[in-house]
């Protein structure tokens, strides 16, 4: 086996373990500070599989920041002895000609079309590599949590309007996107127990608008398949948990979340990169919210 997709692999084990043995307590990875886990080395920001791996993995919620063995010594730490590393994935692109044989690790210059033309297409390479948590070093500075302003429903609101969507939100005792239609319906912020309640739904049902034709292309699930319907809601509660730590919101997981976990452990059964897959696919939708808003915040990939 590869070490990418032993990597893969090792995720996907530690989640169908956690959701068979305490599906209700199924919200480790959403737990902790509200920044996504970032390397202090290079100014990366991980995301999509690495940062649900990273979540999954961190022996310190409260504290993001990863790097490599190289990287915390250029910070002047020191990963300390016996520890070990957590595994990521890197994609390495280079180009191949079809027709003459030549590798380049740098994109031909020229129009796309016609690089096509001349035989050169990408070949993307996987590779892994590990890193170490701050907790994992001694020589780390303390970790000191970003601060974070009050909550004001209407600042996050005008930021969700600036998108672009058709949402409406009324009261009612669902939240949910209609691709048929291409809008989105949530109940008003007031029937909410708490407010980050209310942005988490809001975020849930915005990356399901990601998915439509006109934008991400994500093929919409059918309701009459259960892999599908099951890839595009665990799609929309990492899109949704990204986010919340992009926006400095505190997380909480949606109370219907757990009834989804069935299909997802048979999902996962039938392909161990389904969740990788799905964080994936997470990651852009919430690039494509935050290419689209006001208030952009940099996402290094």
């Amino acid at each position: 086996m590869s070490k990418p997709d032993a990597i893969i692999t090792k995720m996907t084990e530690a989640i169908v373990k956690a959701m068979k043995d305490e599906p209700e307590a199924w919200a480790k990875p959403w737990a902790g500070n509200t920044e996504l886990p970032n390397n202090p080395a290079t100014g990366t920001i991980y995301s999509g599989g690495n940062a649900f791996m990273l979540m999954l993995f961190s022996p310190d919620a409260s504290d993001p920041r990863w790097s490599t063995y190289k990287g915390w010594q250029k910070l002047g730490a020191q990963v300390r002895k016996g520890e070990e590393g957590t595994g990521i994935l890197f994609f390495n692109p280079s180009w191949k000609n079809d027709k003459t044989g030549k590798w380049s690790k740098t994109m031909p210059e020229g129009p796309i079309k016609v690089n096509k033309e001349e035989g050169w297409r990408q070949v993307g390479v996987l590779r892994g590599y590990s890193v170490f948590h701050a907790s994992q070093c001694d020589g780390v500075e303390k970790y000191e949590q970003p601060e974070v302003s009050d909550f004001n429903v209407d600042d996050h609101r005008e930021w969700f309007q600036s998108a672009g969507a058709d949402w409406e939100e009324k009261p009612s005792d669902s939240a949910y996107y209609s691709p048929s239609v291409d809008k989105i319906v949530t109940p008003e912020a007031s029937q909410f127990h708490t407010i980050e309640g209310w942005f988490g739904t809001v975020a849930h049902e915005f990356t399901h608008w990601t998915g439509h034709s006109s934008r991400l292309d994500r093929a919409q699930y059918n309701m009459f398949d259960r892999s599908g319907y099951a890839f595009e809601e665990l799609v929309a509660e990492l899109g949704a948990t990204f986010l919340c730590k992009m926006r400095g919101v505190e997380i909480e997981t949606r109370p219907d979340h757990v009834r989804y976990i069935k299909s997802w452990l048979k999902a996962l059964d039938n392909d161990p990169k389904f969740i990788w897959d799905a964080a994936g696919k997470a990651s852009k939708a919430m690039n494509y919210i935050l290419d689209n808003t006001t208030d952009r915040k940099e996402v290094k990939v």
